[in-house]
């Protein structure tokens, strides 16, 4: 059936309404909701769209700028790490290069140094003879007094090593390379050089 359709006059617009309701109620309905809703504005769909995608972005920028900051007070720390590493490397360098005046010993375990020597006080009870095979075996030699700063660092660590024996102290007795060579008939270390009766009497 054809829809008639006829012009209302005193309006602002040409407005044509149907005689059939239900067909201009189809025709004019969706239009009027379309021109009367915000939501067709296409700024606002993009504002829609884009406003979440913009937050999103923003969160992930502030998230990598805390990593970025992490990190860079991470390298901060390990290099701060690293150069008191280098710093406590370059003292024991210095130490090791100096010996036992920067208080680092070159000796081995139980071993006390003095200037460039390294001494051992046995109290293994042995004769002389006994004495310098056992220092031979550990690469070392009974003791050779050269100086009078030597004599002091010997009588001075003797002093310390002492024992109790039936509520008595007692010190242990020690050998030297000093040695009776009843062939010369004179005093000589254990490496055949003579001994100096001066540095004796020095201390004297």
């Amino acid at each position: 059936m054809p829809v008639q359709q006829r012009k209302v006059k005193g309006t602002p617009s040409d407005i044509y309404e149907s005689k059939d309701e239900g067909t201009a109620n189809a025709q004019a309905g969706p239009a009027a909701v379309i021109a009367a809703s915000p939501s067709a504005s296409p700024w606002w769909l993009s504002a829609t769209i884009l406003g979440p995608i913009c937050l999103i972005l923003l969160i992930l920028v502030i998230m990598m700028a805390q990593q970025v900051y992490q990190l860079s007070q991470k390298s901060e720390q390990q290099l701060e790490v690293t150069e008191m590493e280098n710093i406590v490397l370059l003292d024991t360098l210095q130490q090791l290069t100096t010996g036992k005046e920067d208080n680092c010993s070159m000796c081995e375990v139980d071993w006390d140094q003095q200037a460039a020597s390294c001494y051992s006080f046995s109290k293994n009870a042995k004769s002389w003879h006994n004495s310098l095979d056992a220092c031979t075996a550990m690469s070392a030699s009974l003791v050779k007094i050269d100086t009078k700063k030597e004599l002091a660092f010997l009588k001075n660590e003797i002093s310390k090593r002492v024992y109790v024996y039936r509520g008595q102290q007692f010190s242990f007795n020690f050998w030297t390379g000093l040695n009776y060579d009843n062939d010369i008939g004179n005093w000589t270390w254990a490496d055949g050089s003579p001994f100096s009766f001066q540095l004796a009497e020095e201390e004297l």
